[in-house]
């Protein structure tokens, strides 16, 4: 398979390959593509996490103590799901 890239991407990645950072380019490319699709997912992620706040789905926390106590909210429910889940 071919890829175009250009002459400053191609140099670099020539670089790092020399650089011994990635076998070949070939795997310097596939890793490039996992950072492209981590980034796409966190973009993803944030855009329905606006959407969500757009339609009035978020939960408003003022403060460290809020903060805090919401954590330990959804900690204490993890673990009694978890509990519950080891007895049955």
């Amino acid at each position: 398979m071919s890829t175009d890239l250009s002459p400053r991407n191609e140099q670099f990645i020539q670089y790092i390959v020399a650089r011994g950072i990635f076998h070949d380019r070939n795997q310097a490319l596939d890793e490039a593509v996992e950072l492209l699709r981590r980034r796409q997912d966190l973009l993803d992620h944030i855009d329905e996490g606006t959407r969500q706040l757009r339609a009035g789905e978020g939960i408003e926390l003022l403060g460290e103590e809020a903060l805090q106590a919401y954590f330990e909210q959804l900690h204490a429910g993890g673990m009694k799901r978890y509990e519950a889940s080891k007895q049955g």
